[in-house]
């Protein structure tokens, strides 16, 4: 059934079948017997158990088929949390092949009985195990968010596969013909099986912690219970390893091993640690308490720990080396001394990067860290070469040395003070976490360390890689004046683009000047050592990294430069001219907490999930939410962005609120008045409403044209001259109208001239005006209540709620008609009075509900299920009178309630009360469901008199009034239905429940609809 759910066809599994076939072909049917070759095996130089190539083929395929799920699932919900799980798996490459590799080791150690080699299938056994649950918990977490079926067998993730397989196993055949050194201390060995062990036990208690806590909710609770289980399998795989090694093979071989099983378990510490980010990071979006599960960044720790450990183990196989003897008489008081200073400037500097680079997402930092590393690394490899030999250069050499480094760390502070100015330029506070500032130390310290000891194992050797000696020929001259022209056309120039925010300052051309000179000092004392360099064949990459340094640096401000795609079409649609505008803003953090107090204040759940933000490309998407939605988001950030104190700091785009509001005007045009209200309050409004007018009339026109003649439609307009001023700015041409530009009215305004236009169509209109009615509701649904201008403003109609109704009847109700509605006491008939409710309070009417039914707090309850708030919205409670212990002689007023006892003088008084409550602007519906019970204690005739009355002064008032009662009510069956009938305008009839319920419709006010029959479909 999973699988079902993922691949779209039969034919994508027929080619899996024989794709994974021919690669079983290719692998097995050559006999490795000695040395054999295969495109896919490269060199082997001894027979390769069956179950590791089965293992290598299997775990190959599913690591593949997960990353093909990840990239899958990142195109459709794009998340950065996802590149976790990419990255993870990526580790898990790596994981296979060197799990492989001291498999095969182990597999033809001498003095180990065959009968052992079930503990190395077991491992890998539960390796494949380990990856299948993983498989379950990625689909289990994407297949929710998955708007179609992803085809993972189509050509493209079959030719991925092959190439996966093709590179694990290749890598494999060729790690295991590599000759490692050897290291035969084994006590940070130790220590590191014991980190990794502890964060396979933190992981598999916090994934069965967070899946436990949604047992009863679900989320996360499949998916992380199937990743319990597989961490469990992978931490038993890692155990019969671990135990293998250290329990069955002798100690002599260890050493020679070391390596081997070093690799392997680095790789699988950082494929867990990955997961782990993944784990408690996932649920975290949704509720950010797992947070506290991981409160510091594992990664950083777990990079510095594998860094410490390989200069550790570093050390001790050097040391096993007779070229150790170069480091004997080395003065480690300088070698501390010098590195000092490198290292404070570098941790500096990274500190900066960090800070603004997590402020801008520019690439251009990035960059400058890879620049920022090789440089470092560089530094190091010289430094290396000149405390090693310290002892056999002049005084004069040691001067240079000296002035190196001092010249060095100028370099280092001037780039630390350099994107100093830049942060405080832009009111950025540098974040210096003491986290970092432990571990930079030990990183570096360890990264000189490798490079330092590395040095020994290239000491002697006569070859040279490059082929060139830079030092002997003039080449040295050329990489010196490209130096000299490239900074100096820099410095000179700034180029368009962020770069004219970010101006060089005195720091950034001291830096290029002290690294200048850092190279010139170097290639000085490179001539100074020049005879005894020649015993370190890799002195000449010193020369190329600088130059490598130079290309980065060119390569990273040609990322500041800002060339949009949107540059074209920004004039056409609002969110390109919102996407045009971030490209050119270079504070990302103050684009998404723009993006999220915009997307807290205007968008609905259901919308947040179509729509996204990636600041790294300062991109919005936004294209698959609705129009309203879409540039309500956009000119709300644009006018945000523009908002922003010193925003002439933090965009090239030199242009004011008022161009930005212009710009987006001209895009919008009447649209504007689809912005929420504080928005369109940025703009003119009457400026917009007579643009919605000559549209909205003009489409009018179009279907009326067959029953209104344009010459009728232009005489029309002529007599409107007269009627309103206001008209004579509006022109008939030849098939539509034009309103002059510069014409300016307001929504009052807008309705105001629509109904007098109507009016002056029904005089002219051939048929009964319902049908009138009909053709311009349709209208207005389909061009104007995006506007929030209803069919009741326009048509001077009350609708009812119910679709079904207000098509037949043409809207509604007429305003200030009176409705009797004849139902029995039914949900149907509390659904109808309801929607009738809901949809008045919705379009800004006033209601007043007269109730002997239903207790108040229900209907309140239901009300404001669909209802923000129950503005001008009042009940008159019988109800509470007629149910109570106690009878009540007053009437009681509360928010909302009017509680009135079951006398017909105050229940009169309660009505007159709630009409004048209510403003008088307000347009009014009236209903009461209360005389039914009246007719109990009351004699008909007084009843029937109250509710004469009561229909003449509602109507006096303007009120659209319904009076609902029961066919068998004494009312009806005493004073007849015809009669009471007569008092209305028009008469509805509900019978039936919910799934057959009907309404008929006998008397319209306004007209005859099409059908008398209505059925109800809730």
């Amino acid at each position: 059934m999973i699988t079902n759910n993922v691949v779209k066809s039969t034919n994508s599994w027929k080619r899996a079948i024989v794709t994974f076939m021919l690669i079983f072909l290719v692998l097995f049917i050559y006999p490795t017997i000695g040395i054999a070759y295969s495109p896919l095996t490269m060199i082997v130089t001894t027979q390769i158990p069956l179950f590791i190539k089965v293992f290598l083929v299997i775990m190959a395929f599913m690591v593949s088929l997960d990353i093909a799920m990840i990239s899958g699932i990142k195109k459709i919900a794009y998340s950065t949390i996802w590149d976790y799980l990419l990255v993870g798996h990526i580790f898990c490459f790596l994981t296979v092949f060197t799990h492989a590799s001291l498999i095969y080791k182990l597999y033809f150690l001498q003095n180990i009985p065959s009968s052992l080699h079930y503990i190395l299938v077991l491992s890998a056994s539960l390796y494949i195990i380990t990856h299948a649950f993983i498989y379950f918990v990625i689909y289990y977490l994407i297949n929710p968010i998955a708007k179609k079926k992803l085809n993972l067998f189509s050509a493209r993730y079959l030719l991925f596969y092959v190439i996966a397989i093709a590179t694990v196993y290749g890598a494999f055949n060729l790690n295991i013909q590599l000759s490692y050194p050897s290291s035969p201390n084994f006590i940070f060995f130790y220590l590191l099986i014991l980190f990794l062990f502890s964060i396979i036990i933190y992981f598999c208690i916090v994934i069965f912690s967070i899946s436990g806590n949604y047992a009863k909710i679900g989320f996360v609770r499949e998916p992380f219970l199937f990743g319990g289980i597989g961490g469990t399998a992978f931490a038993l795989s890692v155990g019969l390893m671990t135990l293998y090694c250290f329990k069955f093979v002798e100690t002599t071989y260890l050493p020679a091993l070391y390596y081997y099983i070093s690799f392997y378990l680095v790789a699988a510490l950082f494929a867990m640690i990955y997961h782990l980010k993944f784990i408690i990071d996932y649920p975290s979006l949704i509720q950010p308490k797992w947070k506290v599960l991981m409160p510091f960044d594992i990664l950083k720790v777990a990079a510095t720990i594998t860094l410490a450990f390989l200069a550790a183990s570093f050390y001790f196989t050097a040391k096993e080396y007779p070229n150790f003897i170069i480091y004997q008489n080395i003065p480690y008081v300088f070698v501390v001394a010098f590195l000092i200073p490198v290292f404070f400037g570098t941790i500096l500097i990274l500190t900066y990067l960090n800070t603004i680079s997590a402020k801008t997402k520019l690439k251009y930092w990035g960059y400058l860290k890879y620049g920022l590393y090789l440089h470092i690394a560089i530094t190091f490899y010289v430094l290396s070469l000149i405390f090693i030999s310290w002892d056999d250069v002049t005084s004069s050499t040691k001067m240079l040395c000296t002035v190196l480094v001092l010249v060095a760390f100028a370099f280092y502070m001037s780039f630390a003070l350099d994107l100093r100015t830049i942060l405080k330029d832009q009111n950025i506070k540098p974040i210096f976490d003491r986290i970092d500032f432990s571990l930079y130390p030990v990183s570096f310290g360890s990264f000189f360390i490798l490079i330092f000891l590395g040095v020994s194992f290239s000491y002697g050797k006569s070859s040279v890689p490059i082929g060139i000696e830079f030092i002997s020929y003039p080449i040295i001259l050329f990489f010196i004046f490209f130096f000299l022209i490239a900074f100096g056309a820099y410095l000179s120039a700034t180029h368009k683009g962020f770069e004219e925010i970010m101006r060089k300052n005195i720091w950034s051309e001291l830096s290029y000047i002290f690294a200048f000179i850092v190279f010139l000092l170097v290639y000085l004392i490179y001539s100074s050592l020049s005879t005894y360099l020649q015993l370190f064949p890799y002195h000449n990459f010193a020369f190329i990294g600088y130059f490598a340094v130079l290309i980065i640096e060119i390569v990273s401000t040609s990322t500041l430069a800002r060339k949009s795609k949107y540059g074209e079409t920004r004039k056409e649609d609002v969110v390109h001219l919102l996407n045009f505008h971030a490209h050119h803003f270079l504070r990302t953090d103050y684009l998404e907490n723009l993006w999220e107090k915009t997307v807290d204040r205007y968008v609905t759940e259901d919308e947040v999930k179509k729509i996204r933000f990636d600041p790294s490309e300062r991109r919005f998407d936004l294209e698959e939410t609705d129009e309203k939605t879409r540039l309500t988001i956009a000119v709300g950030i644009l006018l945000g962005m523009q908002k922003l104190p010193n925003v002439e700091k933090i965009t090239i785009l030199r242009k004011s609120i008022e161009e930005t509001k212009e710009d987006v005007a001209a895009i919008l045009k009447e649209k504007i008045l689809l912005l929420p209200d504080d928005l369109r309050s940025e703009f003119d409004e009457s400026v917009y409403y007579p643009i919605l007018y000559e549209r909205a009339i003009n489409d009018l026109l179009t279907s009326l044209e067959t029953f209104i003649p344009f010459t009728e439609q232009a005489n029309i307009f002529e007599r409107l001259k007269r009627r309103d001023e206001r008209f004579k700015r509006i022109s008939f041409e030849v098939d539509k109208i034009r309103v002059e530009e510069g014409t300016r009215f307001y929504r009052d305004g807008f309705l105001e001239l629509f109904r007098l236009y109507l009016d002056a169509v029904e005089e002219k209109f051939p048929f009964k005006r319902l049908l009138l009615y009909e053709l311009v509701r349709e209208t207005i649904k389909m061009e104007l209540e995006q506007y929030n201008i209803t069919v009741g403003e326009v048509l001077n109609m009350v609708p009812t709620g119910l679709e079904e109704m207000d098509t037949i009847m043409a809207g509604g109700l007429v305003k200030g008609s009176t409705t009797l509605l004849i139902a029995e006491e039914t949900k149907m008939k509390q659904k109808i009075l309801l929607s009738f409710i809901k949809q008045g309070l919705v379009e800004g009417n006033s209601a007043i509900y007269a109730t002997s039914k239903r207790p108040f707090q229900q209907i309140i309850g239901e009300l404001l299920m669909d209802v923000e708030a129950l503005k001008n919205f009042v009940i008159i409670d019988l109800y509470e009178d007629l149910y109570a212990e106690g009878r009540m002689s007053e009437l009681v007023e509360e928010e909302h309630r009017i509680i009135a006892p079951l006398s017909k003088i105050l229940f009169q008084r309660s009505i007159v009360k709630a009409v004048k409550s209510q403003p008088r602007d307000v347009p009014k519906i009236v209903i009461g469901d209360v005389y039914d019970d009246f007719a109990r204690y009351y004699s008909t005739k007084e009843i029937f008199e109250i509710l004469q009355n009561q229909i003449e002064g509602l109507k006096r008032w303007n009120c659209t009034s319904v009076t609902v009662l029961d066919p068998h009510s004494y009312l009806i069956t005493r004073e007849g239905i015809e009669e009471v009938k007569k008092l209305f305008d028009n008469v509805l009839t509900l019978s039936g429940e919910e799934k057959d319920a009907s309404v008929f419709i006998e008397k319209l006010y306004h007209g005859t609809p099409s059908k008398r029959i209505i059925r109800l479909h809730w």
